[in-house]
């Protein structure tokens, strides 16, 4: 029996790549309702905004399929898939049992009501970008409807071309999942002076005053040919860390997934690099390879008009919290029971990937490299020590 994998983004691909790697040597068939190769949806906005040509938005040469040996499925949603039989099915009319499944199917936007207009896009696929690319022009009047970090880049990306930008989210701030209040208003205040109007804590405004509209207001999982009643899931498919659902053969990686947090509650990662290390372990863990995922911790990394800001975990969360601001520089930390909760840094990309490290691992760091966080920034040192943490 074969190995079949639903999707052809970043889990797909990983998980592809890690069977062969693993010396899997049986049939695998990729179903996929693109006809374009693997890409990177992270690289859209840099496209849209003419950073890179459209061929840099694939990550897959065009001999990849061939090198791997897979079976290409494409051009046809999967419209049903019985775990209990372990048969999938396309649109088209292909249908075959399995011995082993990954589902990658990805996720799709979300378009609130308010925004179901004909006027309306969203910037998920490769067609999405190719229309924003051409719709962005000088003079244009554009409306992103969604305060998150895609819909930042995708600001960024229309106001470069010459487009009119104005930002609208029903929260009151900017990046209300990712960032404190504090952090929000620097970067507000630095959307406002790129001349973005904001629109936040409030309705959808006028629709009319819009030449076009792009909605970056979250996604949902595509499991709709997935018959719930035979796997557990909620909005996605729950996993283990070995990516196993709760039925035998059927394994689940990336957006369409969701694995437990630190608190044991269901949540999918939603980043380019966790799909693909889910995707790296499902495919291992049916070549006999026995790899666990990484514990699933928030992180988000974006850059947008100079600026560089990073999250990690809650930072709403801890029962303590330390936090710095100069400038356009701002640093919060939150603790919890002596251990880093969240953290957001605006422009301290020096010391980012230092205190990021110690969050996502919650290892202990070497007295050098605290000593460079330290060193800038000595009022660290003594939340350091005022929380209890003692790895240094």
């Amino acid at each position: 029996m074969s190995t079949v994998i639903i999707g052809n983004g970043g889990a797909a691909v990983e998980s592809l790549a890690a069977l062969r790697g693993g010396g899997y040597a049986s049939e695998i068939h990729m179903f996929s309702d693109s006809l374009f190769p693997a890409f990177n949806p992270t690289l859209l906005t840099y496209f849209v905004a003419g950073k890179i040509p459209r061929e840099d938005i694939f990550f897959c040469k065009d001999d990849f399929y061939e090198k791997f040996g897979v079976k290409l499925h494409s051009g046809s949603k999967v419209v049903k898939l019985d775990a209990l039989k372990k048969t999938v099915e396309n649109a088209a009319g292909v249908k075959m049992g399995y011995e082993n499944c990954i589902v990658c199917s990805g996720a799709s936007p979300v378009i609130p009501k308010d925004y179901q207009d004909g006027k309306v896009f969203t910037i998920r696929r490769v067609d999405d970008a190719v229309m924003l690319k051409e719709l962005a022009s000088p003079g244009k009047k554009a409306l992103v409807a969604g305060a998150s970090m895609v819909g930042i880049k995708v600001v960024e990306a229309l106001a470069g071309q010459g487009v009119q930008v104005d930002l609208a989210d029903t929260a009151d701030h900017v990046f209300p999942f990712a960032a404190h209040a504090g952090c929000a208003l620097l970067i507000e205040q630095k959307l406002q002076e790129e001349g973005v109007q904001l629109h936040l804590g409030v309705g959808a405004p006028d629709l009319g005053r819009y030449d076009f509209i792009v909605v970056c207001a979250g996604v949902k999982p595509n499991i709709d040919f997935i018959d719930k009643t035979q796997v557990a899931a909620s909005k996605g498919l729950h996993v283990d860390k070995y990516m196993r659902t709760s039925c035998e053969g059927l394994y689940g990686a990336g957006d369409c997934a969701e694995v437990r947090d630190g608190a044991g509650e269901y949540v999918a990662p939603g980043l380019w690099a966790s799909a693909r290390y889910m995707g790296r372990a499902a495919g291992g863990n049916i070549a006999g390879k026995n790899a666990a995922c990484f514990p699933v911790v928030r992180h988000n990394n974006t850059s947008f008009f100079g600026y560089d800001f990073m999250s990690v975990g809650d930072i709403s969360a801890g029962d303590d919290a330390f936090e710095l601001e100069s400038g356009s520089k701002y640093l919060r930390i939150a603790w919890k029971e002596g251990r880093l909760a969240g953290l957001n840094l605006l422009n301290m990309p020096e010391i980012s990937g230092i205190l990021k490290s110690r969050a996502l691992s919650d290892q202990e760091l070497s007295n050098f490299a605290l000593s460079k966080v330290f060193k800038r920034y000595p009022p660290v040192r003594e939340a350091f020590e005022k929380s209890g943490i003692r790895s240094y």
